[in-house]
């Protein structure tokens, strides 16, 4: 993992866990005030998020995107997600759209401060653009695997920071030579949500 992405996962742990001390103090005296104790959340949540990318060639940058989950139980949800991000490599210029979905695993069930694994796969739909008037649409799919936090302020909004790395299909395109190119998509994965629980 470049020095980038890794200084921003650990500002984005660190932000979750500085959150989540400063806000305990602050619930109000009927709920119970330890950061492992239970949260009865709802069956669905839906929220926005930031999404910074570092794949093996290509740019590292933020971009934005949505998720919804939906938490059968204390100890299990899944999750669907939408983004949108754009690499530049070279004299390419790539597009894409994942639509990922991936199961948590709570470990510690939804407490306040929740840790959890992740793991699925998603499609890519990817438009490409590149030398000498190359432009295609390529569907690519791929799986990927991580962790993440999360830090539930009451039953009905939470903050969440998640690492996942991804295994992709390769992105065809052309060289300045107009020669056949494949560019590597694989590489790390950080989001920072907010999530409105219902």
């Amino acid at each position: 993992m470049k020095r980038w992405a890794s200084t921003m996962w650990m500002l984005t742990v660190g932000s979750v866990i500085g959150v989540s001390v400063l806000a305990v103090p602050s619930l109000s005296r009927g709920e119970d005030q330890g950061l492992f104790q239970q949260v009865d959340i709802g069956l669905v949540s839906i929220g926005g998020r930031a999404t910074y990318v570092d794949p093996k060639d290509g740019t590292s940058r933020w971009f934005g995107g949505g998720q919804v989950r939906l938490h059968p139980s204390r100890y299990f949800a899944f999750e669907g997600s939408a983004d949108y991000r754009r690499n530049d490599i070279g004299d390419t210029r790539v597009h894409s759209y994942p639509v990922m979905v991936s199961a948590l695993i709570y470990p510690l069930g939804t407490t306040r401060l929740a840790p959890f694994l992740l793991g699925g796969g998603g499609w890519y739909y990817t438009t490409v653009k590149g030398p000498g008037g190359f432009d295609d649409t390529q569907n690519r799919f791929g799986a990927h695997a991580g962790g993440g936090l999360q830090f539930f302020f009451n039953k009905h909004v939470s903050i969440d920071g998640t690492y996942r790395y991804i295994w992709l299909e390769k992105i065809e395109s052309k060289d300045q030579n107009i020669i056949d190119k494949k560019f590597r998509d694989n590489g790390h994965m950080i989001t920072a949500g907010i999530n409105f629980h219902f």
